[in-house]
């Protein structure tokens, strides 16, 4: 049988718990994420941030499942509607944005300190499709990319920038939510 606690170590005992339950509600609260990204990988941040991010183009569309269960597999598709060849930057462009409480998108993955987009291009002729399929989990990413932030259940996005000629000031988004 262990001693009774003394007062004093009964409120630092309490004191500690009520830090980590108000951390954890704060942290739910204000939508704050844990940052992940390993050394040496950085926010995409200004590659795309100067184009419009749309939610529809009549050339082109994006689609992903409207939810994915925590560790489910992300699928998404940009498929050349139109009747001419569609000039695309291929399959590297795109970013996962996470709405946050205050409504705004924040990146939610990253790419290496010295990463250089690549300017080769790849021309989608009309039905033709890029796809990427990917669990939302560190490592799990097409191209470049790492995590940088832990994707718990919330509304997220995936977004393709990589349109040249008529759409390069565009990005093309398609809404999702993780769910437990």
């Amino acid at each position: 049988m262990s001693p009774p606690l003394s007062r004093r170590r009964f409120l630092a005992l309490g004191g500690s718990a009520g830090t980590v339950v108000l951390a954890g509600c704060l942290d739910a609260v204000t939508g704050s994420e844990q940052q992940v990204c390993t050394s040496g990988y950085r926010d995409v941040g200004d590659a795309f941030a100067k184009r419009s991010i749309v939610n529809y183009l009549r050339y082109a569309s994006l689609t992903v499942p409207q939810s994915i269960p925590t560790g489910g597999k992300l699928v998404a598709k940009l498929t050349n509607e139109s009747s001419d060849p569609l000039t695309t930057l291929g399959k590297p462009r795109y970013m996962i944005q996470r709405l946050g409480s205050n409504g705004t998108w924040r990146n939610s993955i990253g790419v290496p300190e010295g990463h250089e987009w690549s300017p080769s291009q790849r021309v989608l002729d009309p039905g033709e499709e890029l796809r990427w399929e990917m669990r939302l989990r560190a490592n799990e990413f097409s191209g470049p990319f790492q995590r940088c932030t832990t994707h718990t259940p919330a509304t997220y996005r995936f977004v393709y920038w990589g349109f040249s000629e008529h759409g390069a000031g565009i990005a093309l988004a398609a809404p999702f939510e993780l769910v437990e």
